[in-house]
């Protein structure tokens, strides 16, 4: 089973500065041949607005990053493995499948993106509690993280799955917006901004009793930053990138007008429905190991390994260099905190 988040086709590498899209540029910046090039590899989506629109603050920092687009986890993680990119984002339960494949030149360095992926019910189907699903006609798209999480959370909050009408869905997004607003289906699960077309849309909500991130044991992170290892043996260079990296990610985080422009450029997305899944999920530098590491003990249930691979999961994540940009301590960095 190949767990897979698709947002968009193509592989193609793009240098982006949008630098007409956020109106924003960093002082003192350096000429294009002064900066050093970092490659990164991510999908089109809200997981890293501030690696698609990085280069207005990396050039403070002599940096720029080009993006090689790619579609899932997989291919993302197999860009970093092979040299083609230097950084890029993984899932949090990619650990447990590097480590069945033995992969040693990928380590995780620092958190990217939680919450984006969800239940959506339709309006006038009501769901007071997790219970309340039983009897419901659920999409779930199988291979995918989100439907682990779905079915983790049910199950995690006393939900007979037997007594659910389980429907393998698929991660397009339009067909199961269509069966939602038709009535073929009660709710389904997938991910941001696929699922807030149907709320601005007005056929479908979340239910409040029922966020599929919101257990201690599995959470609801979603991505993750990795890097290939033959980038962190220059340790100056991949601190000053992560210096850099915070900062974006501050700098978005507190324009979200600029970040809904700046993800409607990259993705042709409506700024109304990017402005919706927006509030559904957060960017933070910060990891949770415990929450991988859990989940890795899911993953021969799922299909995602072969093996209970979580007893090596933790060896994926060198925050060290987190560490030293930020000033904090690798044991704060591994949990969300507050």
């Amino acid at each position: 089973m190949n767990i897979a988040r698709p947002m968009a086709a193509g592989s193609i590498a793009v240098t982006l500065t949008f630098a007409l899209t956020t109106g924003w540029h960093a002082p003192g910046r350096a000429a294009e041949g002064d900066l050093k090039l970092v490659r990164a590899t991510l999908s089109r989506s809200l997981s890293a607005p501030f690696l698609w629109g990085f280069n207005p603050v990396g050039e403070k920092y002599g940096l720029r990053v080009q993006v090689l687009d790619a579609i899932t986890n997989a291919d993302q993680q197999r860009n970093i493995q092979t040299g083609g990119v230097e950084i890029g984002s993984v899932g949090y339960q990619s650990p447990a499948g590097m480590a069945e494949q033995n992969i040693q030149n990928v380590k995780i360095i620092a958190g990217m993106y939680v919450g984006g992926q969800n239940l959506i019910m339709r309006k006038g189907v009501e769901l007071k509690s997790w219970k309340d699903i039983e009897g419901k006609k659920i999409g779930r798209p199988p291979g995918t993280y989100a439907g682990v999480l779905f079915t983790l959370a049910a199950q995690a909050n006393g939900v007979d799955l037997s007594k659910v009408n389980l429907v393998n869905t698929t991660p397009a997004g339009p067909p199961e917006l269509q069966a939602l607003k038709n009535g073929d289906l009660d709710g389904f699960i997938l991910w941001s901004p696929i699922i807030d077309r149907a709320v601005i849309e007005g056929y479908g909500y979340y239910p409040a009793c029922c966020d599929i991130g919101a257990t201690k044991e599995f959470g609801a992170g979603n991505q993750l930053l990795a890097a290939n290892t033959d980038f962190l043996k220059d340790r100056k260079l991949a601190v000053t990138f992560l210096k850099a990296y915070v900062e974006s990610m501050d700098f978005y985080g507190k324009n979200p007008e600029k970040t809904v422009a700046l993800v409607a450029e990259y993705t042709g997305g409506s700024p109304a429905i990017l402005d919706q899944a927006m509030k559904h999920s957060r960017w933070t530098y910060r990891v949770n190991v415990q929450n991988a590491i859990n989940v890795a003990k899911e993953g021969p249930k799922f299909g995602f390994t072969k093996a209970d691979m979580s007893g090596k999961v933790a060896d994926y994540f060198d925050l060290s260099y987190l560490a030293e940009a930020t000033g904090q301590s690798v044991e704060q960095l591994g949990s969300y905190g507050r």
